[in-house]
């Protein structure tokens, strides 16, 4: 219970997006179902559970809306049951940006919780020093990176990798504590099946090259490549699920 406590590092860095294998990322997205185009508004709801023995933990929020020209996604963590009586958690995740040819472009991304001192990360993409990422905790800089194009947040990957057609084999991973360069890979085509019922999937595999934190996706083919299924955690973590109890419609 421990390491479910230190869920509030970034939902496990919660998405520390995080990304594993070598190569040049494959074609995904709108080139792999007829459905790919992004609907300007939607949400998933998951049942989110904790470490190999699958304890329901609590439920997830996963939204977002889009003009074609800037983007806004949020993801919501909230404890359910005895768990919340134990440790009541509200934990919000909000990136927002501009869509591009290169896909989503950051430029900020905020980490809240109740009874917690606010977490961003501020992206800077025409700075006179060149592009770069101030992560702060409050007022205060904590970190500051180098950007290069195509870098995500934790949040912003969640769509990224459905978006294009194409990823770098490399790029940095942004989270409100810190930055981690990361790969990705693509094991193939899942029938998958979750509590909101079957669905087409595509898997991918992404890790950080400390190996600290990973995540692995399914993105339902059918369904704008929303995220069905997440896997969180890291070498020396127990993992958090997300398993989608809710699912926007094909069409």
């Amino acid at each position: 219970m421990h390491k479910f406590m230190e869920l509030k590092m970034d939902f496990r860095a919660v998405v520390c997006i995080v990304l594993m294998a070598v190569g040049m990322f494959p074609d995904v997205g709108q080139a792999d179902n007829g459905k790919g185009a992004w609907p300007k508004k939607g949400a998933v709801e998951y049942r989110v559970t904790y470490g190999e023995g699958g304890l329901v933990i609590g439920k997830a929020h996963y939204s977002w809306e889009h003009d074609g020209g800037k983007y806004q996604m949020r993801l919501a963590l909230e404890t359910t049951g005895m768990v919340a009586a134990l440790h009541k958690l509200d934990y919000v995740q909000l990136s927002q940006g501009d869509i591009g040819k290169e896909g989503l472009r950051p430029l900020r991304f905020d980490v809240t919780q109740v009874g917690k001192t606010p977490e961003m990360a501020l992206f800077d993409w025409n700075g006179e020093a060149g592009a770069r990422v101030s992560i702060r905790r409050g007022m205060k800089e904590r970190h500051n990176y180098e950007l290069t194009p195509g870098d995500q947040d934790i949040l912003s990957i969640w769509r990224q990798i459905g978006h294009v057609g194409k990823l770098p084999d490399s790029l940095l991973v942004v989270s409100s504590k810190n930055a981690r360069h990361a790969k990705l890979v693509r094991f193939g085509n899942v029938d998958l099946k979750v509590p909101a019922g079957r669905f087409a999937t595509q898997h991918f595999n992404a890790r950080s090259e400390d190996g600290n934190l990973k995540i692995d996706f399914w993105l339902a083919s059918g369904h704008h490549m929303v995220p069905v299924r997440v896997i969180l955690g890291g070498d020396k973590s127990d993992t958090l699920v997300l398993e989608a109890t809710g699912v926007p419609p094909s069409n």
